[in-house]
């Protein structure tokens, strides 16, 4: 490695030079410094903040009826639902007919309008 200007060179394996931005700089000396630490012995705990989450449970399984059955909760149409949802209409459908599964990002989604139907129908204007 040798710094020239702002930017550090690196050499790789095939003797090729990258340059490494300052963040990416800040990135290496940081996984250096833990590195040192880990090799001295000193508990990580001391030199860095750990923090330990609780992760959520994994999203519900959805099928077809099942997510005909959360639209019909909402009391909407599946073009409404796609839009309120921010998914294209196919989607919903190829959803509906059992054609493809939502993703977990999905199910979430879903988990949310199925907890709480009467917030995703307020979401929705009357047509004045």
């Amino acid at each position: 490695m040798k710094i020239k200007g702002k930017r550090l060179q690196i050499r790789g394996r095939r003797g090729l030079t990258r340059s490494m931005s300052a963040k990416g700089r800040e990135i290496v000396a940081s996984l250096s410094q833990a590195i040192e630490a880990e090799r001295s012995g000193v508990p990580l705990g001391s030199m860095f903040s750990i923090r330990t989450v609780v992760l959520p449970d994994e999203p519900s399984a959805y099928n077809a009826a099942t997510i005909r059955a959360t639209r019909e909760k909402v009391g909407v149409s599946q073009t409404i639902f796609a839009h309120l949802l921010g998914v294209s209409v196919m989607l919903v459908r190829a959803w509906e007919q059992g054609q493809r599964a939502p993703a977990m990002w999905a199910r979430r989604l879903l988990d949310e309008v199925n907890h709480d139907p009467p917030r995703w129908r307020r979401m929705l204007r009357k047509a004045s």
